[in-house]
């Protein structure tokens, strides 16, 4: 599994957050601009894990369409195997 750029920008967030708020307990950051800076560094974690999510989202339904198709495939398959197999009994 190769980690791509959402994924890397994720854990630089995260890590951003926890340095300011270590950053905070230091003292160092007013309060103002501290709240300011998670906040948007948290909205923007919950902003890439959304996209992560809808992009699995997407590829599920992809996979369930796929499946779809194969038991309908299977389903019209088997349909002609019985019409076969009644075709035969009834000549005989």
């Amino acid at each position: 599994m190769r980690l791509k750029f959402d994924d890397i920008l994720f854990f630089i967030v995260i890590a951003l957050i926890v340095f300011v708020a270590l950053w905070l307990l230091k003292g160092s950051p007013t309060l103002d601009s501290a709240i300011v800076s998670v906040g948007v560094f948290v909205a923007t974690s919950e902003i890439l894990l959304w996209r992560k999510y809808f992009e699995l989202d997407k590829k599920t339904a992809v996979s369930f369409e796929r499946v779809r198709s194969d038991l309908r495939e299977m389903n019209n398959g088997i349909n002609n195997k019985l019409s076969n197999i009644e075709r035969l009994i009834k000549t005989r």
